[in-house]
């Protein structure tokens, strides 16, 4: 039972300034209450009398503040906690699912705009004479096209309603930023064998079209078609499963960067700062940017049906931004 009493003390002293004086108070006041607890047990109390009455006791900091000499900052916790809002359980499990929806949603729809193509491309293989294998092609990239507007347009209006976690002041409490971190730490595993199945799949995509051109014969390319039909799959896959699992990660991550490290909070995101640029025209410039590598990838293939090798821009791209990232952005804290 003294879990329970450890546990309702860090909760107590979750939303203030991580100082020495704060830490001071909590371990003495978690003495109080550990002696207390024991001193019930001995006069013959059950663990759930002797749990209640410690909280009942030395439960409210309000009473205790002045003896634990933190007054004076319980005084300007309270005046800084009315413009923060607090992000109940619910909401959190909420945004996570939202989430993990919104990005398979999203990753659904670049998959499509990836073998858009693919239609057009075997379309081409048929005799200029019969023009129904080209309309049909024709058709299946439109709404190819449409599929991914849609989708896209869909995960961003359905997650607009979180938009508050990142431009308003929000925290979570310290149970439920335990909660968050103990899943996200469920799902690393998760999450690395999705990406190592994406790279693998990003690395022999090139195999099926290797094998199916040495099948050419004569002026005949139809395999080849097929073999880049297939690249382009199991590219559009390969970037599905990485949206999708990205997307699930980072809704973890949000959550616990809305805890402050000068609290005491815990279980915050230690590992990475969020990007931040000053340049306001760079600012704008990167809030559109993977949008802009998608349509310069997208009218480069169609303007070339170099499709097998357009998919290079992906990596090039993914460079910039890093170079961007490190040479003009400064990382603060999410």
């Amino acid at each position: 039972m003294m879990e329970t009493i450890r546990n309702y003390l860090e909760s107590m002293f979750a939303r203030l300034p991580n100082t020495p004086e704060v830490i001071r108070a909590k371990c003495e006041l978690g003495q109080m209450m550990e002696d207390k607890y024991t001193e019930l047990i001995s006069e013959g109390r059950s663990d759930n009398e002797a749990v209640a009455q410690v909280i009942s006791e030395f439960g409210n900091l309000d009473e205790l503040g002045e003896a634990l000499g933190i007054s004076q900052i319980l005084h300007d916790q309270r005046a800084a906690a009315i413009s923060t809002r607090q992000v109940t359980e619910e909401e959190a499990n909420a945004f996570i699912r939202d989430s993990s929806l919104c990005g398979l949603i999203r990753g659904l729809g670049v998959f499509f705009a990836i073998i858009s193509a693919s239609g057009v491309i075997l379309a081409s293989a048929a005799p200029e004479s019969d023009s129904t294998y080209m309309v049909a092609g024709l058709i299946f990239l439109f709404c190819s096209i449409a599929a991914c507007v849609a989708l896209c347009t869909y995960s961003t209006l359905r997650m607009g309603r979180w938009s508050f976690l990142k431009y308003e002041p929000c925290s979570i409490d310290y149970s439920t930023a335990g909660m968050m971190n103990d899943a996200r730490n469920r799902l690393h595993d998760t999450i690395i064998l999705q990406r190592t199945i994406a790279v693998l799949l990003l690395c022999v995509c090139y195999v099926p079209l290797v094998v199916l051109s040495m099948l050419n014969t004569g002026d005949e390319d139809i395999y080849s078609l097929i073999g880049v039909v297939i690249l382009l799959f199991l590219v559009g896959f390969a970037v599905l499963i990485l949206i999708s699992s990205a997307a699930r990660e980072s809704s973890y991550v949000r959550l616990l960067r809305l805890n402050s490290r000068q609290r005491m909070e815990g279980h915050y995101y230690k590992e990475q700062d969020e990007v931040y640029y000053e340049n306001p025209k760079l600012r704008a410039f990167m809030s559109v940017y993977w949008p802009t590598v998608t349509c310069v990838y997208l009218i480069i293939s169609f303007l070339t049906f170099a499709w097998a090798i357009s998919w290079i821009i992906w990596p090039v791209a993914a460079l910039i931004n890093t170079l961007i990232n490190n040479l003009c952005g400064t990382k603060r804290e999410g």
